[in-house]
């Protein structure tokens, strides 16, 4: 079995604050790894569902009276402490806020599962409005992931498994080999449990919407009109139209499950679902029923193989995107489909395609052909070494170069 331990730069950010900081995000995302290794404390509670509470650093393990543990923390915090309240929404608002009434002394570490907890906490009748410095924490970054992951795995097999590897409960099974076949045997039991548990834990019920949004995103549908008709086609929702279904994709963006990309020249969004995990499980359920353990992985080879190319892609513009200080843009269509664009103050810096097979020197033709009219840095990034004199050849390592240098700036400018 091999260890892997993902240094995350989420920590600088919490490690630079001072003060006190909320810590947020969809579940399995990594929150409690991150705070315990990466995060120096001194005294860590962790609120279990029934409120009562496991410690470390602190006079007992156990703790199962709500008043000695707010009694407790703030006395912590008036010694000037580091203390982390690991779940902290399961507790009742009035024990947070007597803790409230110690700020600014000492440093308070509050991790949560969802954006409506969040929002909870920093709303206008929260005690803690603010007080916290709130830090979003998603999937593991590119640079982070990669500069990880590289040394052992070598650039290839970085790339190849970071699409899996990004979503942090799948660390746990990384295996040398027959990870792959791992993931997709693991997936049915997990994925939905996971997105569960999201829906638990914001109070509401995995509804036949949610998962049907899910499902449909999952499939490649990207159109937001095209789901809401499919939805109201099944009598899930009262209107075709796209307003009938947006909200309850910005709620799922809210709680780490979608992400949204603009597309190009258009003031329109393509909802995906961020995880890829994820989103293998909901395409291959759809055309596998994967969950009912019927199909081999060699039936479901060509299409895991599709969609995880894809993945990469996404992983790469997600790197990119990242050392460039810059947002990914969404163009593809009928008439023209980009692996790759990043934008900066709307106008384009990077555009890429991925050639993850053999590359041909009619692919450099054919790319230069779709990006004549994008005024910016334009790249081909291959899996094999290629030489080309018309545009910029990015390889496994020089991807991994890239990460290795990470997000610079200088005067606004990135040094890529």
């Amino acid at each position: 079995m091999v260890h892997i331990s993902v240094p995350r730069s989420e920590a600088e950010r919490i490690n630079s604050n001072p003060g006190w900081s909320l810590v947020f995000g969809r579940r399995k995302v990594g929150k409690t790894y991150l705070i315990n290794n990466f995060v120096p404390h001194d005294a860590n509670f962790y609120v279990r569902l029934n409120r009562s509470i496991s410690a470390r650093g602190y006079l007992v393990n156990e703790i199962g009276d709500l008043e000695v543990f707010r009694n407790g923390v703030i006395s912590l915090l008036k010694e000037g402490k580091t203390v982390v309240i690991d779940e902290f929404q399961r507790l009742p608002m009035n024990i947070l806020e007597d803790i409230a009434r110690v700020h600014p002394m000492g440093r308070l570490i509050l991790t949560g599962s969802s954006m409506r907890v969040a929002n909870k906490i920093l709303g206008r009748n929260s005690p803690l409005l603010g007080l916290l410095m709130p830090i979003r924490i998603e999937q593991i970054t590119p640079v982070d992931l990669l500069n990880a992951v590289s040394p052992t795995m070598g650039p290839v097999g970085a790339i190849e498994y970071g699409p899996f590897l990004r979503d942090p409960w799948t660390i746990e099974f990384y295996r040398a080999s027959g990870f792959v076949r791992s993931m997709v045997e693991i997936m049915p039991y997990t994925v939905p449990g996971l997105i569960g548990e999201v829906f638990s834990e914001d109070e509401r019920e995995l509804t036949k919407i949610y998962s049907s949004i899910l499902s449909l995103l999952g499939k490649g549908h990207t159109d937001y009109k095209e789901i809401g008709n499919i939805l109201h086609s099944r009598e899930l929702v009262s209107s075709p139209s796209s307003s009938s279904v947006v909200p309850f994709m910005k709620t799922m963006v809210e709680m780490g499950l979608l992400e949204r990309i603009p597309r190009f020249r258009s003031k329109k969004f393509v909802y995906q679902i961020l995880s890829f995990p994820i989103r293998a499980y909901y395409y291959l359920e759809s055309r596998y029923r994967i969950s009912d353990l019927g199909s081999s992985l060699e039936e479901i080879r060509p299409s895991l193989s599709m969609i995880h190319d894809l993945a990469i892609e996404d992983m790469l513009a997600d790197l990119m995107a990242q050392v460039l200080g810059g947002t990914k843009a969404w163009l593809k269509d009928s008439e023209k489909e980009i692996d790759i664009l990043i934008m900066k103050r709307e106008r384009p810096v990077f555009v890429g395609e991925v050639k993850w097979g053999k590359t041909k020197k009619s692919d450099i033709g054919r790319f230069l052909g779709k990006v004549e009219d994008l005024d910016c840095r334009k790249a081909l990034i291959s899996k094999v070494p290629f030489y080309s004199e018309d545009v910029e050849i990015i390889t496994p390592e020089g991807i991994v170069e890239i990460a290795m240098k990470g997000p610079v700036y200088n005067g606004g400018e990135s040094r890529y």
